[in-house]
């Protein structure tokens, strides 16, 4: 297990205010619906189980077992699927914004060579969602798919209660408990999320 990799890889995916305007955090925030913690804890659990979980979560597992099986040429169908009317336009605008500039950045890491010389060709042919190119990346920093997943999801719930405690306000400790409550949630996500194929992509539910 790369650990240096996958910790520096959580840092520049971090898709911070990525889903903010599209989940309408600030808005909500601004409505009085999302007011303490609890109020936080309800949402983050919500939007994973429900938009960003049967999306991005079963395509970054996708990617994950494309990029650890060589099988990268099913990559541009994953990305069509997250790219299809399946999920809403917003959040595929962000998340194509998102994949764009983690995979330029990736570009400089020597660790993440492999995949870049496998997925360029066909990265440049086609809109290279965040979860999927995370996922192709993270398979060069572990080999549990479960963990790989479960990565994903933490990664962005940390972006969503980070900008909900920037626009409710709370202070840092809430969202701090807010993300350790929904650690559970997102383990047995990422363990549901395990081995679902393109067909699964915004149609599994969560737990």
């Amino acid at each position: 297990m790369n650990v240096l990799g996958l910790v520096q890889l959580c840092e520049v995916a971090q898709p911070v205010g990525g889903y903010s305007h599209s989940l309408g955090i600030e808005r909500m925030a601004r409505e009085g619906r999302l007011r303490s913690s609890d109020d936080l804890l309800s949402f983050v659990r919500s939007v994973l189980q429900a938009g960003i979980g049967p999306a991005d979560g079963v395509a970054s597992g996708i990617a994950f077992r494309a990029a650890r099986n060589g099988a990268l040429d099913s990559i541009p169908e994953v990305c069509a699927a997250m790219s299809s009317e399946r999920l809403p336009m917003e959040m595929r605008l962000a998340s194509v914004q998102m994949g764009q500039r983690l995979w330029a950045v990736s570009r400089t890491w020597g660790w993440a060579e492999p995949i870049h010389e496998q997925l360029d060709g066909l990265a440049v042919r086609t809109d290279l969602h965040h979860a999927v190119a995370f996922g192709a990346l993270v398979s060069e920093t572990t080999s549990s798919q479960v963990r790989a997943i479960a990565t994903y999801l933490f990664n962005t719930a940390k972006s969503i209660v980070m900008a909900a405690v920037s626009a409710i306000p709370l202070d840092e400790t809430s969202g701090q408990h807010v993300l350790s409550d929904v650690q559970p949630t997102i383990a047995q996500l990422a363990a549901m999320y395990a081995d679902k194929g393109m067909g699964d992509i915004g149609r599994v539910r969560g737990v």
